[in-house]
């Protein structure tokens, strides 16, 4: 059964090879116009140039943090970043920031061709844009960003400058929030000071009463008190029992604010810090990204590929040729078929 089927396919295949030999002219004259034209339009075709960057990305963990923070939660400030951070790269990368600058400097809206007067101008430059600028995620985590364009100049020059804008993107977004932070928190350490202020005045008014130290000067004018009586100093029983009057008057809120004052005070402590670190955050130029490779104004076109383009049109051709002649074949033998019946 095998040897049969085996022997049947050789049969077709042999038949197959001598029709095509038979209609060897139509085929080659066809394949040979196919080729001439494929080279000619592949001439007309504007030529565009490719560039990359490949760079890695950086730790996104804030300056604050890897300075002062515990030592267990610290960063690696040169170490590469994790698949979220090249993540979040990719997501800026694509961002409409990222093409408006691109636009803004290097006018693509004329660059591309573009009218600005037709109906929807900026979809046809988001079009292009995404045609001519990708970004991607290599096999080994880094991040390939790949500019086509007519001029290598330029693509080459936008390439870097758009690996350069990440930084300025993500310092911008960063800030905002540190700078937001860093209100707040100037805010709070401001009525924290002024409340522990008021506090401090209330306890100075208190001392100018005579109450310095409660629990010391308590025990202190008790024992004179009582050592009065026992003498019967009908004068010094006056006086100290005046001073024991003014600190039972006045001891509770001398306690209460001293208390609180210090309390206050390790809020305060803990706040200033908090407020360096926020201050740090807003203040802090970082790079988020270690470039490997930077773009080169490519020496030879990337767009179209002639050989790509003509033996892709030449087979193409000699396949629908050669379908075309066993369908015509086809359709005359079934013709002279039913002419016979």
């Amino acid at each position: 059964m095998g040897k049969k089927s085996k022997k049947g396919k050789d049969i077709e295949s042999g038949r197959l090879l001598l029709f095509i030999y038979r209609n060897r002219m139509p085929l080659i004259m066809i394949t040979i116009a196919a080729l001439v034209v494929s080279v000619i339009v592949s001439f007309l075709i504007t030529p565009r140039y490719r560039s990359t960057v490949v760079l890695y990305p950086a730790p996104t963990a804030s300056v604050s943090r890897t300075l002062f923070g515990p030592v267990a939660t610290r960063t690696d400030m040169v170490g590469f970043g994790l698949e979220s951070d090249t993540e979040r790269l990719l997501q800026i990368l694509r961002s409409d920031v990222i093409r408006e600058k691109m636009t803004e400097k290097y006018n693509l809206m004329e660059h591309y061709g573009i009218d600005q007067e037709s109906r929807y101008p900026y979809t046809a430059l988001s079009r292009k844009f995404r045609n001519n600028v990708r970004s991607r995620k290599t096999e080994f985590m880094a991040i390939e960003i790949e500019v086509l364009d007519e001029d290598p100049v330029m693509a080459a020059d936008m390439a870097n400058d758009i690996a350069a804008h990440i930084d300025s993107v993500m310092n911008r977004m960063l800030s905002e929030r540190a700078g937001k932070s860093l209100a707040i928190i100037g805010e709070e350490y401001r009525r924290l000071s002024a409340e522990m202020e008021a506090m401090q005045d209330s306890i100075r008014k208190i001392r100018e009463l005579g109450v310095i130290d409660y629990e010391s000067q308590s025990e202190v004018l008790n024992n004179a008190y009582s050592n009065a009586i026992l003498n019967r100093d009908t004068a010094g029983m006056n006086f100290f029992r005046e001073r024991i009057r003014v600190l039972s008057a006045w001891g509770g809120a001398y306690v209460s604010l001293r208390d609180n004052l210090l309390y206050r005070t390790e809020d305060l402590n803990d706040l200033k810090r908090v407020y360096e670190q926020a201050r740090v955050n807003a203040e802090s130029l970082l790079p988020y990204k270690f470039v490997v490779d930077s773009a080169r104004v490519a020496e030879k076109k990337a767009y179209p590929v002639l050989s790509l383009i003509v033996g892709a049109s030449v087979i193409s051709a000699f396949i629908l040729t050669l379908f075309s002649l066993l369908l015509v074949e086809a359709f005359r033998k079934q013709v002279l078929t039913k002419k016979r019946s």
